[in-house]
Formats: C-alpha cells, sequence, structure tokens
C-alpha cells in the first residue's frame, strides 16, 4: 500500500486496512506477504483459506492484534518482521495461539507485552535466529517464554552510538540461558553489560571499528566468556575518509586480536560486510 513520504508513519484508514485483508484472503498460495504503515487488517469474522507456502511476513506500524486471524493460518511460516508496532494483547485471548514453526524472528522498535510474547511462545519454539533493535525490556518478557530455546541473538545498532534501549537489550540477554551465538553491531558496544552476562557463548561477533576491537579486547582480557570458540569480525569497506592515524591503530587492535585469540585457542574469522 503506497504512502507519500509525508504520510510514512501515519495509520492507514482502517476501511483500507480492512480491503487489503481481504485481498490477501483471496490469496491462498502467497509465498510472502509485507504490510507497511499498518496496512493489513484481518477480522474474526473473514473466511481466511490456510496458507501452506507463505514462509515470510513483514509488517511495520501494525496493530499486531490485527493479524491474529491471519496468523492462525499459516502452518509454515519461518521468518516474521516487525518494524514500529504495537500491541493489542487485550483481545488476543479471543484467539488461539498459531502453531507455525520460526526460524527467524525480527523485532525493531516495537514494545512486546508479556501477554503477547506468552501467545507466541509455542511458535517460537524452533527459533534459529532471533534480531533486536531497539526493544528495551521487552526483550525480557521474550526470554522469559523462549530464553531456553533461542541459541543465536542479534543485536542490530545501525546507528553510530548505542542507544539505552539496546542496554537494556544486553542486559536482558542473561535470560537466554541456552544462548550459544551473540552479534552485536555498532561501534559503541556496552562493555560493562556484556561483562556482566552469565552465559557460555561459543561464537561472539562484531564489526570491524577501533572502538568495538578495544572493547572487545578488554573484555578478551578479562577471560571474558571461557567457553567462547570463535571470534567474528565483519570487516568495515575502506573510506578515504579514514585517517592514517585511525588506520595503523586499527592495524595495531588486528595484530593484538589475532595474538590474544591465539593464547586463549580462539578462532578468529574476518568477514565481509555482505556475509
Amino acid at each position: 500500500m503506497y504512502c507519500s513520504p509525508h504520510q510514512r508513519y501515519q495509520k492507514q484508514p482502517k476501511e483500507y486496512a480492512t480491503l487489503a485483508g481481504e485481498i490477501v484472503a483471496c490469496c491462498p498460495e502467497l509465498r510472502y506477504l509485507a504490510g507497511d504503515c499498518g496496512s493489513l487488517c484481518f477480522t474474526s469474522n473473514m473466511s481466511l483459506p490456510e496458507y501452506p507456502y507463505l514462509r515470510e511476513l513483514k509488517v511495520s506500524g501494525q496493530n499486531l492484534h490485527l493479524l491474529a486471524p491471519l496468523l492462525l493460518r499459516l502452518c509454515n511460516l519461518e521468518s516474521f518482521e516487525v518494524l514500529q508496532s504495537y500491541n493489542g494483547d487485550d483481545l488476543l485471548k479471543h484467539f488461539s495461539p498459531p502453531r507455525f514453526k520460526l526460524l527467524t524472528l525480527s523485532i525493531s522498535q516495537t514494545e512486546l507485552s508479556p501477554g503477547l510474547c506468552k501467545w507466541l511462545e509455542f511458535s517460537s519454539q524452533s527459533i534459529e535466529c532471533l534480531e533486536v533493535q531497539e526493544i528495551g525490556t521487552s526483550l525480557g518478557h521474550l526470554a522469559k517464554v523462549i530464553g531456553g530455546f533461542v541459541k543465536k541473538v542479534h543485536v542490530k545498532i545501525v546507528v553510530d552510538s548505542i542507544a539505552d534501549s539496546d542496554s537494556e537489550s544486553i542486559s536482558a540477554l542473561f535470560g537466554f540461558a541456552g544462548l550459544r551465538r551473540l552479534r552485536v553491531d555498532g561501534s559503541k558496544i556496552d562493555k560493562e553489560r556484556l561483562l556482566d552476562l552469565q552465559l557460555s557463548l561459543e561464537t561472539f561477533t562484531f564489526s570491524e571499528d577501533i572502538l568495538s576491537m578495544r572493547t572487545v579486547l578488554t573484555l578478551l582480557h578479562t577471560n571474558w566468556q571461557p567457553s567462547l570458540r570463535s571470534l567474528d569480525v565483519y570487516r568495515m569497506p575502506m573510506s578515504i575518509y579514514f585517517s592514517e592515524q585511525w588506520i595503523a591503530t586499527a592495524a595495531e587492535y588486528r595484530d593484538e586480536l589475532h595474538s590474544t585469540c591465539a593464547a586463549r585457542d580462539i578462532q578468529l574469522n574476518w568477514l565481509s560486510p555482505e556475509e
């Protein structure tokens, strides 16, 4: 559903969102569905088919309880991405929980209530990768219902400094007892909150920049995460704006990472941005 730039974050009138839902109801062979600016509305009296081929669902600005009738008809959903949406779990009690088995759940700038997390519990126990950005304490609610199942978490930080809500998300990671792989983006990783994590990580991934490398080196020197087996570093594309001093310092940190990882028998992997 098209929105002009100045309307990008305004909700669509419900009549159009309902019409969009009725159109979706006519398309049982969908493979992928995306709704922008709250453009999807499904009511309990809609006659929805099963969607056995729909594997990916992406929504933004959505009242999540309006998706409940659709989610009940998705038996093979693998990827669910939610951006800047909001709750409506006061009405979820009227719907049975969905029964699909998610592989990837991505949540950005969205507050999840305990009720919504509980409603998604069964469908989220198969998650292989959980991606979160600026969801704050909501990650704690999610950890209470699926913390024992998730093995990989990616804290996405797309700005140059870590937000308070991202720090809260890192603190909430203690609830993921089975977590083995963690990736934290951004150039200002919260060292103290990572230091407090009592987990048994096998792989930690971060971006290649001076601040991140310095922080990770400090953590490694404290014998942080004794279970760590590999360290993955996403290389940054070279820029004409990097000074000679920056390049020289980065090279020193790379060398120190190599020697520190070798001393702890940790495999160090340098990845391209595309990986």
